[in-house]
């Protein structure tokens, strides 16, 4: 990440909307051990994440760098109160714009902090070593409860599931439509993902229904049961 970062310090025009003054991993180490996070390591575990703000080569044309430094400052106080822990930016590493001749972007790296822990229930069950087994529903779901917890703990799957779980993809660009983008006179496109990670105002919209021709186009092929 730090060539990376260096490569566009070097060769585009950076602005910092929150400063960057330590290597990248530094920079990680020193939003959690400010914030005293909780941590479970597992193979999957993402330790931060970026929510990048741009736009086409038709949105740029015709506006002042003061603008689109004023557009991308309102870019950023709406990522602070989306993924900002409790609307502040204490779990933001750095923040920056990057001017590029055809293109511009800020991006925000950030760690996804959540109060509240997901916990196993467990059934009556045993396996055959002799522990008990977690619980399922009818569905043959696993079952959890969420717990809150006083100290903040670093997690990407929490994090989400708080925003809409499935669905909070499209809610963040919808509510983001609807408090920044729809003031530039921007439509808002259309979801081609299956409605099951459509959220309801785009549903709404675009009149989008379960098993509708884009759903279709996401489900799998039947094998042909005469084919060996």
């Amino acid at each position: 990440m730090d060539e990376y970062l260096g490569l566009d310090y070097v060769e585009y025009s950076v602005t910092f909307l929150k400063p960057k003054t330590l290597n990248f991993e530094d920079s990680w180490q020193q939003v959690f051990a400010g914030m005293d996070l909780q941590f479970h390591k597992t193979k999957r575990s993402i330790y931060y994440e970026c929510i990048a703000f741009g736009g086409n080569s038709e949105f740029w044309e015709g506006m002042s760098i003061e603008n689109r430094l004023q557009y991308f400052k309102w870019c950023y106080e709406f990522a602070i109160n989306y993924i900002g822990y409790n609307g502040t930016d204490r779990n933001i590493m750095f923040a920056y714009v990057l001017e590029r001749e055809n293109r511009h972007v800020l991006e925000v790296y950030y760690l996804p902090v959540t109060h509240n822990i997901q916990k196993k229930i467990y059934s009556h069950e045993r396996s055959l070593s002799g522990g008990y087994l977690q619980a399922k529903d009818l569905d043959g779901n696993f079952i959890y409860e969420y717990v809150h917890s006083p100290q903040p703990h670093l997690s990407h799957y929490q994090f989400w599931i708080e925003r809409g779980g499935e669905t909070a993809y499209s809610s963040l660009q919808e509510d983001f439509f609807q408090q920044v983008s729809e003031s530039y006179h921007v439509k808002r496109g259309e979801s081609l993902s299956p409605t099951r990670y459509t959220c309801d105002a785009q549903k709404r919209r675009y009149h989008r229904y379960e098993g509708d021709e884009y759903d279709q186009l996401y489900m799998p092929y039947d094998e042909d049961e005469d084919e060996n």
